[in-house]
This record gives C-alpha cells, sequence and structure tokens, in this order.
C-alpha cells in the first residue's frame, strides 16, 4: 500500500505537530501556484435573488483570509478520523485492488439499468485508453440475481457497504453520506488518483487529458456556473459544525458531487477528503436533525437553508474553506453543460441487458 495508506491507519494525531502544519501550508500555496485555464465566477452585487451568488452587505464573520488558520480549523479533531472510522473504511478498502487509477460508483437495484448503461460506455471509452486502472462499484443494494450478473459482466470489483457498521442515515441512499466513505476507501489502494463519478457521466475520448489536468492541479470539481450558492441548499446545522457563518458562503456556487477527480497526496487527503468523510460518519455534521424532505429543493420559496445537499454541501464548505477565493482553480471546464469538453451528463440513459453476458 501506499505510504500514506500506512499512516492511514496508524492515525493521524502527528498533524498536530508544527512541521506538518508548515508542509500542509507548502502543499497549498503549491496547489495555488498551478497554472489554470479557469475564471471565477460571476457574482451579483445584492442578495435580492437569494437563489444566486450574491454578496451579503453585512455578515459578522467571512471565511478567514489565512491559509494557515483555514488548515488549521480542517484538520481540527471533529473532522479527524477515529480509529473506529479508520476501521471502517480499512474494512471497506480491504478487496479494492491496488492499482494508479482507480474510478469509483455506487448502484442498488433501482439504478441497475442506468448503471449497466454507464458500465457499457465506461468499457468502450475508458478501458481502452487508460491504462493501470481499476474500478469499484459499491452496492447499495442490489438483489442476488443482479449481483450477480454484474460480477460477472462488469470488468470490475464489487464490494458491499456495511450497513451494520454506519450510522442509520447511510440507509437514506438519496443522502450520499456513502460517497465520502467510498472515495477515502478507493485512495487507500490509489496510487495516483481516485475518479468519482455518478451514473449518469459518460466519458469522451478526451479521458486521459482529464486525469492529466487532474494529475497537474491535484483535484477536479464540478463547479458549474449557474449553480445556486452554498447556503440555500445547506442546512445551517451543518455551516455550525465547521463553526462558519452561512452569509460568508453567499457568494459561492455549490459544487455538484457526481464527477471529482482526486490526486493521491497526503494535502488532498488530509485538508479535503478526510474532513469529508468525518462529517460523513457525524450526524451533527452531514445530517443535522435532516430528514427526506430536505432533499427536495424545488419549493416556491427560495431562502436560505431551504433544502440539503448532504455530501456536496459538505464538499462545498470543505473546498471553499481551503481555498477561499481561488476554488475556482480547480473546477473543471465545461462543468456549466451537460454536453462538456470530457463528459456527457444523460440521466435517462438505460440498458437493461448489458450485464446478461460476460465483457
Amino acid at each position: 500500500s501506499t505510504i500514506w495508506s500506512h499512516n492511514f491507519t496508524k492515525g493521524s494525531q502527528y498533524v498536530d505537530e508544527p512541521q506538518d502544519l508548515v508542509t500542509t501550508m507548502t502543499s497549498l500555496n503549491k496547489m495555488l501556484q498551478g497554472s489554470t485555464d479557469m475564471k471565477p465566477h460571476y457574482v451579483t452585487a445584492d442578495c435580492k435573488n437569494i437563489w444566486n451568488p450574491c454578496r451579503p452587505e453585512n455578515c459578522s464573520k467571512y471565511i478567514s483570509q489565512s491559509r494557515e488558520e483555514r488548515i488549521r480549523d480542517l484538520l481540527s479533531p471533529k473532522l479527524t478520523l477515529n480509529d473506529q472510522d479508520r476501521q471502517l473504511i480499512s474494512y471497506l478498502s480491504y478487496l479494492i485492488p491496488e492499482n494508479d487509477v482507480i474510478f469509483a460508483t455506487a448502484t442498488s437495484s433501482n439504478h441497475y439499468d442506468e448503471t449497466q448503461s454507464m458500465v457499457h460506455s465506461l468499457h468502450t471509452v475508458v478501458y481502452p485508453r487508460v491504462q493501470n486502472m481499476s474500478f469499484v462499484l459499491l452496492d447499495l443494494g442490489l438483489t442476488p440475481e443482479q449481483r450477480q450478473k454484474t460480477e460477472k459482466s462488469c470488468r470490475c470489483q464489487v464490494i458491499s457497504l456495511p450497513f451494520d457498521k454506519v450510522p442509520s442515515y447511510f440507509k437514506e441512499l438519496g443522502f450520499c453520506t456513502w460517497k465520502p466513505v467510498l472515495i477515502m476507501a478507493c485512495m487507500m489502494k490509489a496510487r495516483k488518483s481516485v475518479v468519482y463519478q455518478d451514473a449518469s457521466i459518460y466519458w469522451k475520448d478526451t479521458i486521459v487529458d482529464f486525469l492529466d489536468r487532474g494529475d497537474k492541479l491535484g483535484l477536479q470539481i464540478w463547479g458549474g456556473v449557474g449553480m445556486h450558492n452554498i447556503p440555500v441548499t445547506t442546512l445551517k446545522g451543518t455551516f455550525n459544525y465547521f463553526g462558519e457563518e452561512p452569509c460568508a458562503y453567499l457568494n459561492y456556487t455549490s459544487l455538484q458531487a457526481g464527477i471529482n477527480v482526486f490526486k493521491q497526496t497526503p494535502f488532498v487527503v488530509r485538508t479535503i477528503l478526510e474532513p469529508w468523510a468525518k462529517c460523513a460518519l457525524e450526524p451533527n455534521c452531514i445530517c443535522p436533525g435532516c430528514t427526506r424532505n430536505h432533499l427536495n429543493c424545488f419549493k416556491p420559496k427560495q431562502e436560505i437553508h431551504m433544502c440539503h445537499r448532504f455530501d456536496q454541501s459538505v464538499l462545498s464548505i470543505i473546498t471553499t474553506k481551503l481555498f477561499s477565493y481561488e476554488r475556482y482553480r480547480f473546477h473543471m471546464p465545461g462543468s456549466d453543460l451537460n454536453d462538456g469538453r470530457y463528459v456527457n451528463i444523460n440521466r435517462g440513459q438505460r440498458n437493461p441487458t448489458y450485464f446478461n453476458s460476460p465483457h
């Protein structure tokens, strides 16, 4: 396993040492010096339309402009995995084959046909072009027959989420609380990077360029121009857990979490993926008083905290807190389009028969 994987299983108390803070600061500065062709999003001057990113007139606490302070917050104990959390993630990663690049997704019985269609695309477009890769599929509730067909046909490693070892809200699959945990488990076996994708993601023949971009910049996140701001679709309790004022995040677009690339570096793992996974395992962080009704973001009256996006709410806060106004550097190009430079998004595509025969 990688050096970081070894450290991960031992625990990460060492991040509190001053030298490691210096190392982390150096890594952040280096990432922010990388050249990027992305531009900051336009932000409106007032918040009359609360849905759009806007500049609040008076906010009691803005995001700290001290990089050191922001990093210290993200390395704090409440965002650090404990031994029990680490055992869970190690358990999940046990069957994942080590490789340079690991692609990951998840499925359940009611998304089985969409998954077959996506895997067909993966076999056709990605497998011939990407060397030294593994594909991991997290089973969130396939029927025994579906599981058997998938294992025979997907050319992937199917793993199961141990629902008896995670908080009860993980059973609400739409909350996507399993996603940060899956990505962290894959990162334990990745030598270069982890690529997460939802079933709606269809790669183009530019996939190698995209992986190179993620390797060069360290991170690729989906930050579409037309997205709403973060507090509109994030519960107040989540901001409280991070010690942040919602108004400080009004001028930042929310990320989508359907596609991401994370480079295997201690910095990315410790300041982004570990806080994300820890938050997913803490009800007061990812699910503060949440119900299934919080998934509905299409309401007549638009207001702050009107719904909750769970995994993407938390990823939006973490990356915005870490990079502040320079987060745009890590947005993937064309992410405001369903048909972009690297992917096509098709949520209705189905193939009910692809797993009927081996591939």
